[in-house]
């Protein structure tokens, strides 16, 4: 679907300096990522209103944290959230602040990558890819490569969040695997590849959905 006249839509670089002019408003990164997480999480649960088996694989990064919010919140909800860190568990502060979040909580499992075939295999209602966001550009990672491939392969309701993984946010150039979306949450505003006709095989439905930001 076309982007209305009015959309607002901001570059990696336009939406980091948004984000520095909210916390230097008041805010701070960690309330954004917040806001994102607790936002997605509410539509989702509008559209999958019975609990269900997520699968949640993130990055070391922003992206990552905001896929972790999200388990927090469907698993707040009745859901069983396996998570994944793909790229390794050392992450950016704002996401371990969200991964500490979850120690304890019954119905979270962290699996290791090597596991995540057979995980598939056992079926998920929801796939949440949070592996890189808007920053991305050029070719995939071997291991975030042969995972979208495996996410791209599975049948579940898969969303990205903010960007799918393997598509650059404002040039709209896709890698080889880039991670195909049926629902693609744009946070705060959309972004340049959202735009291109080109992207909507890897987007699918665009959201965007309001973060406290503007």
């Amino acid at each position: 679907m076309p982007l209305t006249a009015d959309a607002k839509i901001y570059t990696a670089a336009q939406m980091r300096a948004r984000e520095q002019a909210a916390v230097a408003a008041g805010s701070s990164f960690l309330q954004l990522m917040e806001n994102a997480g607790q936002a997605a999480a509410a539509d989702l649960l509008r559209r999958l209103p019975e609990p269900g088996r997520a699968l949640l694989v993130c990055g070391k990064g922003n992206n990552g944290g905001d896929a972790l919010v999200i388990a927090r919140v469907l698993q707040q909800h009745g859901w069983q959230a396996d998570i994944v860190l793909l790229l390794g568990e050392a992450l950016s502060e704002l996401a371990e602040t969200n991964r500490r979040r979850l120690h304890g909580l019954a119905g979270i499992r962290f699996l290791p990558p090597q596991a995540l075939p057979a995980a598939l295999e056992q079926g998920y209602d929801l796939i949440i890819d949070g592996i890189f966001g808007t920053g991305f550009s050029g070719s995939l990672p071997p291991e975030a490569a042969e995972c979208c491939r495996l996410l791209n392969q599975a049948a579940a309701y898969k969303v990205a969040l903010d960007i799918p993984t393997g598509l650059n946010g404002d040039t709209a150039e896709a890698a080889a695997d880039t991670f195909r979306a049926k629902l693609t949450y744009a946070f705060a505003a959309y972004k340049p590849a959202h735009a291109s006709p080109a992207a909507q095989q890897w987007c699918g439905e665009i959201v965007c959905l309001d973060i406290g930001i503007d």
